[in-house]
């Protein structure tokens, strides 16, 4: 009887446990839906404040600007192959193991970018403009760096070429041995870390960039210096880049704002949220 009673109470107690368990699970289930119908309705009010025609337009004319951009690193880019450059020496990288995360470099680099572009278009869509020039402008300034850098590959250095089908297939036409400073691994995420609003988007391309730094040093693919100037030259270059996207590109396609509104509207940060406050 006694055997049959505690039998009971434990049956009991397993119910109570199920159905609270449920009552959680719902609760759950109804967080994850508010969740996905905000992020749905912030993605679409990003869209709808557009005019899309201009927009279009805009958009259209900065990525044949990046794209000419891009045309100017290769053709520098693979003057600078053509050169025999001294090869150097590094106090940290003679500390370094060195270390075969190439495949980080390559696959996990395209799929942080594939993320980074994505989002901006999904939530940013008003900034596009500003990151297609921002691009644009960090082309052409890492391109007169590769094309002035007086110096070669580290001794040490992994030829990623060797190691990765992805850079075996690229190298020599869309990126080249001889481009060392800065780290553009490194600068791009960074610059993707000042350009997002959000959050999230910023915490991953900062943590990004990080680890693009990390991985260049362990795989003697950059000097320190170069990794270390990707984050100043990279946020001089943020700096300019919103300086001249408000003097002469914003005008083009949208009526001066109120300096409160100038950060919603123009795509340029200049409040106290964005890391670059009060540039533009």
């Amino acid at each position: 009887m006694k055997k049959s009673r505690t039998l009971e109470l434990e049956i009991t107690r397993l119910e109570d446990l199920i159905v609270a368990l449920k009552s959680e699970l719902k609760k759950k289930r109804n967080r994850m839906g508010d969740a996905a119908r905000a992020e749905a309705i912030e993605i679409r009010d990003s869209w709808e404040s557009l005019d899309t025609r201009w927009w279009i337009g805009v958009v259209t004319v900065l990525v044949a600007l990046l794209l000419g951009s891009y045309l100017f690193y290769m053709n520098l880019g693979w003057y600078a192959d053509q050169r025999e450059l001294p090869p150097s020496s590094d106090w940290l990288l003679e500390r370094l193991p060195r270390l075969n995360v190439i495949p980080m470099l390559s696959w996990g680099w395209l799929m942080l970018h594939g993320y980074a572009l994505v989002s901006a278009l999904l939530y940013s869509p008003r900034r596009m403009p500003f990151l297609f020039f921002l691009l644009s402008i960090y082309l052409c300034v890492r391109t007169l760096y590769v094309f002035l850098s007086p110096i070669g590959a580290p001794i040490r250095i992994l030829d990623m070429r060797e190691f990765d089908s992805l850079f075996a297939a690229v190298a020599g036409e869309y990126t080249f041995q001889n481009e060392f400073i800065f780290s553009g691994h490194t600068a791009v995420p960074f610059l993707f870390f000042l350009f997002f609003e959000r959050r999230v988007e910023r915490a991953i391309m900062l943590i990004g960039s990080l680890i693009m730094g990390a991985c260049v040093l362990l795989t003697h693919n950059h000097y320190s210096v170069d990794v270390l100037s990707a984050y100043l030259v990279g946020y001089a270059i943020y700096a300019l880049a919103g300086t001249l996207f408000t003097a002469f590109v914003r005008p083009l396609y949208l009526k001066p704002p109120s300096a409160r509104h100038l950060h919603a509207d123009a795509g340029v940060p200049v409040d106290s949220r964005s890391p670059s406050a009060g540039i533009p």
